[in-house]
């Protein structure tokens, strides 16, 4: 249960220059009339025109940062002063106490929990969002249900004036059931994540197909190349052996001439000359030694026969 405690207001809307203060924390009902001196006051019958809206428009804005009605934030800075406006709000909720300061002219947000500051990171037109969120989040309702249940007043638009959507949005937070909407919302989210890593997904597969491919036409080129290199080391191989056999099947008798016609060796001379003459190996070396004394001794030997 949220309980509020206090509520000051300094240069809001027809509050001036001077702290105005309401304490809330009372046991009983809080009532307040007002009396407009400047249409005869109480006894004249008019309490129009005092600053009771502009205490429920200040509620309002300390714990959402925005009126009751469509009213810019600069607007709400009372006209006179135009420089200074504050509002102050302190509220209890299971037992932890709350205290929000909120201005403008110049910008000021401030969040406290058990007189601890809380760390506001985003001061844009002087509000945080994301602390924002978390008062949201702590009230447990909407700006919109704020207005239409808890802050009922000539300027609130009739519940049944909404547009579906929004009364449909109000009768869910009363039946505690916006958490069905919100995971309704974070399944489409999801869907909408999944279908584009799903297009993303099949991009990445069309690229990894063409990518095959292309590898498999140059995997079919290196096998053709193969099979050619093949065919021509083949036909090559069959050329060498062809030339192989031919050689080998050259005449012998040609060979034997050729042997015949060759010029007879020192060594083989002097293993004829031993054999034929009975000379010793040594005689038989001098006279090949040279080519001169072995062609001598050789004529002389067959012209004496």
């Amino acid at each position: 249960m949220i309980r509020i405690q206090d509520l000051t207001v300094k240069n809001f809307m027809s509050v001036g220059n001077t702290t105005q203060a309401i304490n809330f924390n009372q046991h009983q009902l809080t009532l307040v009339l007002g009396e407009n001196i400047d249409q005869g006051g109480d006894d004249a019958g008019s309490r129009n025109g005092t600053g009771k809206t502009t205490i429920i428009n200040a509620i309002s804005y300390g714990l959402y940062g925005q009126a009751l009605t469509n009213i810019r934030r600069d607007n709400l800075v009372n006209k006179t002063n135009n420089k200074g406006m504050l509002v102050t709000l302190t509220f209890e909720k299971n037992g932890v106490s709350y205290h929000i300061e909120r201005g403008r002219k110049p910008n000021l947000l401030k969040f406290s929990i058990n007189n601890e500051d809380q760390e506001i990171t985003d001061e844009s037109q002087g509000d945080s969002r994301k602390t924002q969120q978390d008062i949201n989040t702590l009230l447990g309702m909407s700006h919109e249900m704020f207005k239409h249940i808890l802050a009922l007043n000539t300027y609130t638009e009739p519940f049944l004036a909404l547009k579906n959507n929004d009364q449909r949005a109000i009768i869910e937070q009363l039946l505690g059931v916006t958490i069905l909407s919100e995971k309704a919302d974070l399944l489409r989210e999801q869907m909408r994540i999944n279908k584009e890593h799903i297009v993303q997904e099949n991009a990445r597969l069309t690229a990894l197909k063409d990518s095959n491919e292309k590898i498999k036409e140059n995997i079919d080129r290196l096998h053709s190349r193969r099979k050619a290199w093949i065919a021509q080391n083949k036909q090559s191989c069959d050329k060498l052996q062809k030339a192989i056999y031919e050689l080998e099947q050259l005449d012998k008798s040609l060979i034997d001439k050729l042997k015949k016609e060759l010029p007879e060796l020192p060594d083989q001379k002097k293993e004829r000359f031993i054999k034929e003459h009975n000379l010793s190996p040594y005689e038989a070396n001098i006279l090949v030694s040279e080519k001169e004394i072995s062609e001598y001794y050789n004529s002389f030997l067959y012209s004496r026969f």
